[in-house]
């Protein structure tokens, strides 16, 4: 079974994250995308704005659904997985070209190397 959420933590440009978004989305089937009320509905992603405005409309959406059952449960799993991109992309934009991630020393500005 695919871990998407590993994938997406595993991405190095927002660009991947954007191809792991498309191949996530290309797995859901017709029947579920129907779930979804259509101003929701996933349309081409071509980079990470359009992650960033599904996903605001996902979480607009859910502020204010009064779905239930397996339409609740299709909004919460698909707004779920965009909050990781959005916040991988996030992370991404952030962090120093060829930067190693997870280095403390980087992301707080205290590397030990010469400058």
């Amino acid at each position: 079974m695919i871990s998407w959420f590993r994938l997406l933590e595993s991405a190095q440009s927002p660009l991947q994250v954007v191809c792991v978004a498309r191949d996530y989305l290309a797995e859901w089937t017709p029947q579920e995308l129907a779930r979804l009320p259509e101003r929701c509905r996933p349309g081409k992603l071509r980079d990470e704005q359009d992650i960033e405005e599904l996903h605001s409309k996902l979480v607009e959406e859910y502020r204010n659904t009064e779905a239930s059952g397996e339409e609740l449960a299709t909004i919460q799993q698909l707004t779920s997985f965009l909050v990781r991109a959005s916040i991988r992309i996030a992370e991404l934009a952030h962090s120093p070209p060829g930067g190693a991630s997870g280095d403390p020393d980087s992301e707080s500005g205290n590397s030990t190397s010469p400058s």
